[in-house]
């Protein structure tokens, strides 16, 4: 699929994360996330707000209701410019079945390479996706307490309410209901609130990185999601600084919400042959 980096998309997104932008900027943090965004028509999109499952779609038609995009792991070849032309080209690289605490699971890797009009590639990404059995009875589902990991050198905080989870549903075309949908999110899948993109938390947490980074670029970012963030909730965004890496976190009231890792290249270094150069800086 093809597409452009669109800088009205990306003034948008400085919006919602409280910044003013223009094409002079590079892009702002994981704007890549709003790239190639889904155009399914409306006869094909589920109760959930997901598009329908095609048996001869790339993801497998699993007989799980429910989705989440649970993590990735990105790495930076090359800095994305306003007004490019690129394509991805994905694939599904595993589908592993698992059970847990919470039911039958099926854990898919997709790996999408994002590339210029020349073919040289700019990003690589493996995107995580689990599908989940469907939320049994009437109750909310308990949200599990979860110590964090490492003390944050640095902390900002952040309350993301329905109109910040409205905006970046549309600014990518992101139709699941647990986002906006406060009666779906409660009655069908158990959730005590509006549930939090786990894109948006990430990109929260690398907006974070670029405001204590010390001018740092950007080689590879990866994050997890551990446990659901709600709207209304203040959200306390960490970071602690290990050389050139950089562990990162979202804590809540119920604890750890999410982990992010991130290998980071002052600007002032060349870097070695081969290696990932001119990388989406943070400022």
């Amino acid at each position: 699929s093809a597409d452009v980096v669109d800088p009205e998309r990306m003034t948008r997104l400085a919006a919602l994360l409280g910044r003013r932008w223009n094409p002079d900027d590079r892009i702002p943090p994981l704007g890549h996330f709003l790239l190639f965004r889904p155009d399914e028509i409306q006869p094909r999109i589920g109760p959930d707000g997901h598009p329908l499952r095609d048996p001869d779609g790339m993801l497998p038609a699993i007989d799980l209701p429910r989705r989440m995009w649970a993590g990735s792991r990105i790495r930076f070849e090359q800095e994305l410019r306003p007004g490019m032309v690129v394509t991805r080209r994905s694939r599904l690289a595993s589908a592993v079945p698992k059970s847990g605490q919470s039911g039958s699971m099926v854990f898919c890797t997709v790996v999408h390479e994002i590339a210029d009009e020349t073919g040289r590639l700019l990003i690589t990404e493996e995107q995580d996706i689990v599908y989940r059995e469907a939320h049994a009875g009437p109750q909310i589902a308990v949200r599990p307490s979860v110590p964090p990991r490492f003390e944050p050198q640095e902390i900002s905080s952040v309350t993301a309410d329905p109109v910040m989870l409205f905006r970046y549903s549309a600014l990518t075309f992101n139709a699941h209901r647990i986002h906006y949908d406060r009666e779906y999110a409660a009655g069908d899948e158990g959730y005590q609130g509006l549930v939090v993109h786990g894109p948006l938390l990430a990109t929260l947490l690398f907006d974070h990185l670029r405001d204590v980074s010390s001018g740092r670029r950007v080689l590879e970012f990866s994050f997890r999601g551990i446990t659901p963030a709600f709207d209304g909730e203040q959200l306390v965004l960490g970071s602690k600084m290990e050389n050139d890496r950089a562990l990162l976190s979202v804590t809540h009231s119920s604890g750890l919400g999410m982990t992010a890792e991130a290998l980071m290249q002052a600007i002032a270094e060349k870097p070695a042959l081969g290696d990932a150069a001119s990388i989406a800086a943070i400022r």
